[in-house]
């Protein structure tokens, strides 16, 4: 990978940044995940934080609230 990158500034990937068409949200766990905004089934509200419904059933916990989220996965612009 790093032969790939090589002689390019590549910034640090932040939480709610967008990379074309995916969102980098990080879970409880750490796992930075890139998501499809129109990908997610649902968001919830959880105990201090969210929970993202994803294709499969597949469930992601974030420590970040339902607003923060939502805002995040807002394809309006």
């Amino acid at each position: 990978m790093s032969t790939l990158l090589a002689g390019r500034h590549v910034e640090p990937l932040e939480e709610g940044s967008r990379i074309g068409r995916y969102v980098l949200i990080r879970d409880v766990a750490g796992v930075l995940h890139a998501i499809s905004p129109l990908s997610v089934a649902a968001v919830c509200e959880d105990d201090g934080g969210a929970l993202l419904l994803l294709p499969g059933g597949r469930l992601v916990q974030v420590s970040q609230g339902l607003a923060t989220v939502l805002a995040w996965l807002d394809v309006r612009g």
